[in-house]
């Protein structure tokens, strides 16, 4: 088998959503050659050990074997009456037949096994990884019918159609045979299309929806395990960080003095363990009619994150402030953002009452082990705004970060007055989309390391 059609099923399985580096690739193809292709279960076996990682990819990798090797399978169990061979013309004694006219009467007189095999060969020449969106489904299918040579057979067409009622007859029985074959190609095509397109077609609908303000997102499907693929993965990259960094810097001392043991060879390496954090994160969230969407996504964010942001606190606030942490212990992120924003959403933020109720409830668990994160707009109804309580906050925690829905140049408009919490903030960013939103995470994880 070519090592391009096992680069393109490695690449239908990424489409599929497994991940594979190139090195596990190499390895896959490594493993195939040494197995061999003749024994199908062999094969499959040898291709499931080296790229599917974890049981949850099993059943993907499956799917996607069968679908990619279905063709192999196909030549041999396809319906003989779909491609049964015309019959062969009655020769025209007054012209010599053109070597396009010779093309077609060979394509025309193959059997079942032959043209499926023409077929088969066709779309071997073609690179159908290119697939993104289902409208391309008949350009392929036109272009895998020229490979095959179908080209002649539609100039024979319109030539049968110029002659008598005989010619006209045959040009007949030429179309129902070519929307036949055409079928077969479709279904190539299709196949294809599944393993390569499906893929490409929804890394194309996240990347939009990842730019689709949160006030509009709720309107789209599957927005929900979106979120928990970017969180999964921004949650595989940290871990991933960690454990690079957990065992800390070489301890020189200590491995020169256990080299002693072995003549000044440094057998064995000791490094300083590094203490266990104590980062403790803290959200307050307007849960406003102007916020709330922003919020909601923040909170499954958070929280799908529980893996590597294991101390979480959550709070939100509209005309009243309370502490949501409970919210989330007992019900899915899902479930538990809905039960809040029923509860506490609404209209009049008070944002110094809000920053007083905070502080009075965590006032001992305020220190340098804390970041407070505050999603809100800044929009406080023209009441005391409350930045001396902020300054306070801040004056005891590691950082304060607030995120702003709302764009930069409306930070300072109208009863907004995010200019009196800037000072206060060690970072303020607007957070309007799940690409704003998977940034700030990002940026939160690399300063709490």
């Amino acid at each position: 088998m070519p090592t391009r059609r096992l680069s393109e099923f490695v690449q239908a399985l990424r489409g599929a959503g497994l991940r594979i580096s190139p090195d596990e690739a190499s390895q896959a193809m490594d493993a195939a050659a040494l197995v061999g292709y003749a024994q199908r279960q062999r094969f499959h076996d040898a291709l499931a050990l080296t790229l599917v990682k974890q049981q949850q990819d099993k059943s993907a990798f499956e799917e996607t074997f069968a679908r990619f090797f279905e063709a192999e399978d196909s030549r041999s169990d396809s319906p003989q009456d779909s491609g049964s061979p015309m019959p062969e013309p009655a020769a025209d004694p007054s012209s010599a037949q053109t070597p396009e006219q010779q093309q077609a009467e060979t394509l025309l007189a193959s059997t079942p096994d032959q043209l499926q095999q023409r077929m088969a060969e066709a779309a071997a020449e073609m690179d159908f990884t290119q697939m993104e969106v289902i409208t391309q489904q008949g350009i392929y299918t036109r272009r895998l019918l020229m490979n095959m040579g179908m080209g002649a057979v539609d100039d024979r067409v319109l030539q049968l159609d110029q002659g008598g009622p005989r010619q006209q007859a045959r040009a007949e029985q030429l179309r129902q045979w070519r929307a036949r074959v055409r079928e077969q190609a479709a279904g190539q095509v299709r196949r294809q299309f599944l393993l390569h397109g499906v893929g490409k077609g929804r890394v194309l609908r996240e990347q939009t929806l990842r730019a689709v303000p949160f006030r509009d997102l709720r309107e789209f499907r599957d927005v929900q395990a979106l979120v928990r693929r970017m969180a999964r993965r921004l949650a595989s990259l940290h871990q991933r960080r960690t454990k690079n960094s957990r065992r800390g810097m070489l301890d020189a001392r200590r491995t020169m003095v256990a080299s002693i043991r072995h003549d000044g060879v440094p057998a064995k390496l000791f490094w300083r363990r590094r203490p266990p954090r104590k980062t403790r994160v803290m959200v307050i969230c307007d849960v406003s009619s102007s916020v709330s969407d922003a919020a909601r996504f923040l909170l499954q964010f958070l929280y799908a994150m529980n893996d590597v942001l294991p101390r979480v606190r959550s709070f939100a606030f509209a005309s009243r402030f309370d502490e949501i942490t409970e919210d989330f212990a007992r019900y899915s992120p899902e479930v538990a953002v809905g039960k809040v924003l029923d509860r506490l959403s609404g209209s009049g933020t008070d944002y110094a009452e809000m920053f007083r109720a905070f502080q009075a409830r965590c006032e001992r668990e305020l220190d340098a082990h804390t970041t407070v994160i505050i999603l809100g707009d800044a929009r406080n109804n023209y009441l005391q705004d409350g930045a001396e309580t902020l300054q306070a906050i801040r004056r005891r925690v590691k950082q304060v970060w607030w995120l702003n829905p709302e764009s930069r140049s409306r930070w300072n408009s109208g009863d907004a007055v995010m200019d009196r919490y800037l000072p206060h903030c060690r970072l303020a960013r607007q957070c309007a989309t799940l690409n704003d939103l998977e940034r700030v995470v990002d940026s939160l994880l690399g300063s709490l390391d």
